[in-house]
């Protein structure tokens, strides 16, 4: 069910006037609709594989009430008349213990039915089509768990609430990674939609569907033309021209995917966290990873990076480094062991196989080795920012950044480590830009590409670009466009939707979202 197919339009039409019809009814009972589409959602595209999600949801719905019912229990008990100052203490070490076992149990059940369907069934080739959503379900699942044992807010006594934070709909093709607390609140309030909020989630997903069609796809044969089994024999001008492409496609691909699903969630009212921030303005890799897949580097931070470098042995060694070398080289391995264990379970949340691994590491050694050398380029800091050296300096590190991104690419879309490496030889040795110019050349005589398509592709991402800019500057084009002159703002509507019906035309093929097949 694409999101430009006459199913899914008639899908989310009838969910939309049943959400609203119940709305004028039953107000409090909207979140049933939404729980209903969700589940037929699933059931569509993934079959019986719904037991999955069936069971995560039983999972953390039981085992938020057992960690709620410890917590009551031995409060109780420490707070009895006449308990000694020791004998609490033991309460709480021994209920805390009791509590830690339960979250290991949901864990374990949660990462072992991802783990079985993602890695193990296809490593002893028997591979199955992955259930919807369940790389990103499953990592919602876990930080619902962990932030109930935290006390960051209580369990939730409705199981169906549950089960309908896990397959939200618009979320399980290719995420965000919602938290619980920060989606709850519209996730089951009533809602009424109105024309302002319609148009806005129109505009929305119209953007969205242009950055995926217009640019993504235009661009996805070029990409498979350049970087593939047989790149470890292309010039290093041509891999660094299929490798800027890449990039461009998987940002339009993901965030356009992203502007699509939330301009449908929010036709039910439901707002869901952001997962871009204008990734390629990043001045360092690090800053990119704030930036991009913003929920699942969020995910990583607060629930693998700082339990890590918390734990008292790590604490321990730390503090054994620090003595010994000074606060900034312990910061540095620890940061840097920290950042290596992030993004190889980064690399290998994307896939089992090893170039991911590879990919992983290769971001996470990157972030090691900047935050180490960083009193070296303690001097940038001192330089005015409004200045002329400024500016320039702000320039060199965006592009600097973007390069790093651009051939991190060679690991991520080229299955083989080895094949990723000689591109990056080729890139540094074997740059031959003539060579490269008449591959790029023989992708229009050789029926790969077309002039329109990249003349299309070309003005889509101008717009983006320019949107882009103006976000970045702290504008919100989208908000504003709302208060505009009406033919304005039908002009820029009537403009896109051109684009977007041309790019069908001239698109050698519409593809599915790259994340869906993570």
């Amino acid at each position: 069910m694409a999101f430009y197919s006459v199913a899914f339009f008639g899908f989310v039409l009838i969910f939309v006037i049943l959400h609203s019809l119940i709305g004028d009814i039953v107000p409090k009972r909207q979140w049933i609709v939404r729980l209903i589409a969700g589940l037929i959602f699933f059931l569509y595209l993934s079959g019986l594989k719904i037991l999955f999600v069936l069971v995560s949801a039983f999972t953390i719905w039981g085992g938020g009430l057992l960690l709620a019912k410890v917590e009551q229990t031995y409060k109780a008990l420490r707070s009895r008349e006449g308990i000694g100052k020791d004998e609490k203490k033991a309460l709480k070490q021994k209920g805390q213990i009791r509590k830690r076992w339960i979250v290991a149990a949901v864990l374990l059940v949660n990462l072992a039915l991802l783990a079985s369907v993602k890695y193990v069934l296809p490593m002893i080739d028997h591979p199955i089509a992955l259930p919807i959503g369940i790389s990103f379900y499953s990592l919602q699942a876990i930080s619902y768990t962990v932030d109930v044992y935290g006390k960051k807010y209580e369990a939730e006594r409705n199981p169906a609430k549950l089960l309908l934070y896990l397959c939200w709909f618009p979320q399980l093709i290719q995420g965000p990674i919602n938290r619980y607390d920060s989606i709850k609140e519209t996730l089951f309030a009533p809602y009424k939609l109105h024309a302002p909020e319609f148009r806005f989630a129109f505009y929305m997903f119209l953007f969205g569907a242009v950055k995926k069609y217009a640019i993504a796809d235009l661009l996805a044969p070029i990409v498979k033309a350049a970087l593939n089994s047989q790149s470890a024999s292309y010039p290093g001008s041509f891999l660094t021209f299929g490798a800027i492409f890449y990039a461009i496609q998987q940002y339009a691909d993901f965030s356009g995917g992203i502007d699509m699903s939330m301009a449908i969630s929010l036709l039910f009212g439901v707002k869901m966290d952001p997962n871009f921030r204008q990734p390629y303005f990043a001045t360092s890799l690090a800053d990119f990873w704030r930036r991009w897949h913003m929920t699942l580097g969020s995910f990583m931070r607060d629930y693998v990076f700082y339990p890590f470098v918390t734990l008292k042995p790590v604490s321990n060694f730390n503090k054994f480094i620090s003595k010994r070398f000074g606060n900034h080289f312990a910061r540095a391995v620890i940061g840097g062991i920290s950042n290596l264990l992030v993004f190889a379970l980064v690399g290998l949340w994307h896939g089992p196989e090893k170039h991911y691994l590879f990919w992983g590491l290769y971001n996470g050694a990157i972030i090691a080795i900047s935050d180490a050398i960083a009193p070296l380029f303690a001097w940038f800091k001192k330089i005015p920012e409004n200045s002329a050296r400024g500016r320039t300096m702000y320039v060199f590190r965006i592009m600097r950044t973007f390069l790093i991104v651009v051939f991190a690419g060679y690991f991520d879309v080229i299955d083989t480590v080895s094949i990723g490496l000689s591109c990056f030889v080729n890139t540094v040795a074997h740059f031959d830009f003539a060579d490269g110019i008449h591959m790029i050349g023989e992708l229009f005589t050789g029926g790969i590409t077309s002039l329109e398509a990249m003349i299309t592709a070309g003005v889509a991402l101008a717009m983006l670009i320019t949107n882009s800019v103006y976000k970045e500057r702290g504008r919100l084009p989208l908000r504003r466009f709302r208060t505009t002159r009406y033919y304005v703002r039908w002009g820029i509507c009537f403009t896109l939707m051109a684009i977007l019906l041309y790019s069908f035309t001239v698109s050698s093929g519409v593809r599915g979202f790259m994340y869906a097949a993570f």
